[in-house]
């Protein structure tokens, strides 16, 4: 377990383990979308897929943000 919440606190592990759930969602979603009694469960892994997907597409910009800004700030002291 604590190898798992060191990996968890670095970036580049949370990045992993989101992008792996995005991929198991949308593995599970073509799997399921042909049952035709399975329409909610569908429904539930298309939105956990595109919160997934919009959270990792945020935070790498708000990393290239920071990494801009902080240059910024460097250039300017005189």
């Amino acid at each position: 377990m604590e190898a798992f919440t060191r990996f968890t606190n670095q970036t580049q592990g949370r990045d992993r383990l989101f992008r792996a759930t995005q991929y198991t969602c949308m593995l599970l979603r073509y799997l399921l979308e042909p049952k035709a009694d399975k329409e909610e469960l569908v429904m539930k892994l298309k939105k956990l897929e595109s919160s997934v997907s919009t959270g990792r597409r945020y935070k790498a910009d708000a990393c290239i943000c920071a990494c801009v800004l902080g240059r910024e700030a460097v250039q300017r002291r005189p």
